[in-house]
């Protein structure tokens, strides 16, 4: 299953609905392959097919706790992989920096070298290994968090699928990183936080195809940006899957908040899975609360911030009936705000204020 590559105009689908968008897709002829780049899909993607069973599965949610010593951080994973197989899990999902603290100081030094897309992890990526391992060991498909991922000189914060045969299928550079500076008030803490410090940003989005259904991918911040999540959509996915770890400021805030709006957005199944909050007081702090909403944006499961494993089952079919009973992708008005979907791209290149 490895990747092909579609072009960018895909990456604006969603501004005139599915319709338009299925008249518009490029033919499998056309479309151009570089493993590891690019809006990733099975090779047996097939334009105009919804691809999977349509069948319900169980996926797994693994909070766990991020060790300053990775070998830790991985017997956490492991052991939780392990439990939510036992719960009957046939998709694992961690968190975002499982094996690596949260923090910019960090991500080089606990940065590994990942495989690509069809390649073997070796030991350069002891944290993918064990993906791979695991995966193939129970036959489940793996979400694998997000990793700091080394190339050349860059770092960036990547997510792998990894399927049962423990195999790499898919990749995800985090493409919106997390810069921000908020303002302490009467109810909130202040936050600054600079990923491009040290990160670089990907440039893609990421579809992977499962058995059951299409998922779209992203990390933690870019679930803060509806187009992306919209154009996964057009693209046919019906479970979106972002691994993050917000703060104790945002988190409390945002995160389910976030989760429920792209659930309706996209009217898709939306998974949200965080590392769990650290005990040590001088460690970033992540919110937690890993849920699963669904296409109607009913919270199935949620957690609270302590390490655990929950198990639930999702319904491809449910996101179906959803969109047919409120069909907003034919309803959209593209004609009325297409011309200003760039226009902060635009403005910020040209130097001039976005706010």
């Amino acid at each position: 299953m490895l990747g092909a590559l579609l072009p960018r105009s895909a990456h604006a689908h969603f501004l005139a609905g599915a319709a338009a968008a299925q008249r518009r897709r490029p033919s499998a002829q056309t479309r151009w392959a570089a493993p590891g780049f690019g809006v990733l899909m099975s090779a047996g993607y097939a334009a105009g097919r919804v691809p999977g069973s349509n069948s319900k599965f169980k996926v797994g949610l693994c909070q766990t706790h991020v060790s300053h010593d990775k070998k830790e951080s991985l017997a956490n994973a492991k052991a939780a992989i392990q439990e939510a197989v036992k719960k009957g899990a046939e998709l694992v999902v961690l968190g975002e920096m499982w094996s690596c603290p949260y923090a910019t100081k960090y991500f080089r030094d606990y940065g590994e070298r990942l495989p690509l897309p069809g390649q073997l992890a070796g030991e350069s990526s002891p944290s993918v290994k064990l993906l791979c391992e695991m995966a193939k060991e129970h036959k489940v498909w793996i979400v694998g968090g997000s990793l700091p991922e080394l190339e050349a000189d860059k770092v960036y914060n990547t997510s792998l699928v990894v399927n049962p045969e423990g195999g790499i299928v898919a990749r995800h550079r985090k493409v919106h990183l997390f810069d921000i500076d908020v303002a302490a008030t009467a109810t909130r803490a202040a936050m600054k936080f600079k990923e491009s410090d040290v990160l670089t940003a990907g440039e893609t989005m990421t579809l992977v195809d499962l058995p059951w259904c299409r998922a779209g991918l992203g990390i933690c911040y870019d679930s803060r940006f509806p187009e992306l999540a919209l154009a996964m959509r057009a693209e046919g996915a019906k479970v979106m899957i972002y691994p993050g770890a917000f703060n104790m400021t945002t988190g409390p805030a945002h995160y389910g908040l976030l989760a429920r709006g792209r659930a309706v957005d996209t009217q898709s199944y939306v998974v949200f899975c965080s590392p769990a909050r650290s005990s040590d007081k001088n460690d970033y702090q992540a919110w937690g609360h890993s849920q699963l909403v669904s296409p109607w944006a009913e919270v199935v499961v949620e957690a609270e911030h302590e390490v655990g494993v929950w198990v639930v089952e999702v319904d491809p079919a449910e996101a179906d009936r959803i969109r047919e009973q409120v069909p907003t992708s034919y309803q959209k008005r593209g004609d009325l705000y297409a011309p200003y979907a760039h226009l902060d791209s635009a403005k910020r290149r040209r130097g001039e204020s976005c706010l």
